[in-house]
């Protein structure tokens, strides 16, 4: 199985080891901020997503990300409600669910602040020091093969489960790629808390671990926290919202534009990979998995970058 590579930039900018900031995920080398994105079931796309980075630029990630929810009054960040002027937007929009020409610049413009900073977000400092990636799921592919009983004992009744575990996977690749093939690197996932899966979830972690030596060789630990007090958090939330729509206008699902906001990632060159599962990708997981067994995906970590395949060819 393999997933369609789809973008790359040279490789993630290398910066100091944390050395000061031991508190929360700073003293991580490289830690992977993950949260989920979703239309409503059975369109679209179920995504999960968001960046990987070392510690220090995480550190000054949230530092900005605070200073500038803090001077637009707000408590946290997602993207949803900024676009739909709801929850902590509400207070910009005099009409719940109209939205003024005027109402929707104040929103466009919180949104391209925060992800001006996702692009950069050292201050003082052009380089790009994250990698920004996400997996979605086909969701009417994934809703018509469960219809068949056997394949839902194995892939679940949604696409949670799957989608996370091929993100976590495609993380691994990623450190793989940046140790040139060794594993020097190794990844530590922060997730949203969520209380459907807060039990399940560190155990599937583990076993995902195990049914996968290869991808295992750079995961290091998994841990959830509120995604509303932890900023780097809810810039994975900004991140998977636009990959979603992108996927969406790759497949022509009623998104007729691209946003500014995936602009802004895509000129400061930090998208890493967006791919997605095809249907007979979901069919085999569902042929060679039995219930409950964890998914077998190592086969991801031999995937190729473009030009890799290339030098190899003219070699």
């Amino acid at each position: 199985m393999q997933l369609p590579y789809e973008g790359y930039f040279e490789q993630l900018a290398r910066i100091l080891h944390p050395t000061r900031f031991g508190e929360k995920f700073y003293a991580m080398m490289y830690g992977c901020f993950l949260d989920e994105s979703f239309d409503k079931k059975p369109d679209g796309f179920y995504t999960v997503g968001g960046f990987i980075g070392q510690g220090v630029p995480t550190f000054e990630l949230e530092r900005s990300w605070e200073k500038c929810l803090k001077r637009h009054g707000l408590e946290y960040f997602k993207a949803s409600e900024c676009e739909s002027g709801k929850g902590q937007f509400a207070k910009f929009v005099a009409v719940p669910g109209s939205i003024t020409t005027a109402e929707r610049k104040t929103l466009d413009s919180i949104s391209h602040e925060l992800c001006k900073i996702i692009g950069f977000p050292v201050e003082y400092d052009s380089r790009n020091f994250l990698a920004l990636f996400g997996v979605g799921v086909i969701q009417s592919d994934f809703y018509d093969v469960i219809k068949d009983p056997a394949a839902r004992a194995v892939l679940g009744d949604n696409p949670y489960r799957l989608a996370y575990e091929l993100a976590m996977v495609q993380a691994a690749w990623t450190m793989k790629e940046l140790g040139e093939g060794e594993p020097k690197h190794c990844v530590s996932f922060v997730c949203d808390e969520d209380q459907e899966h807060a039990e399940t979830a560190p155990v599937a972690y583990h076993a995902l671990k195990k049914a996968n030596p290869i991808a295992a060789q750079y995961m290091c630990t998994f841990s959830t926290t509120d995604e509303k007090l932890c900023a780097p958090l809810q810039a994975a939330d900004a991140v998977v919202y636009e990959i979603r729509k992108v996927l969406k206008f790759s497949k022509k699902v009623y998104e007729t534009k691209l946003r500014k906001q995936f602009g802004m990632f895509s000129d400061s060159q930090i998208m890493f990979y967006i791919g997605h599962t095809e249907r007979k990708q979901l069919e085999w997981i569902a042929a060679n998995h039995a219930p409950g067994e964890p998914f077998k995906m190592d086969p991801i970590m031999a995937m190729q970058l473009g030009e890799k395949k290339s030098a190899k060819k003219a070699g």
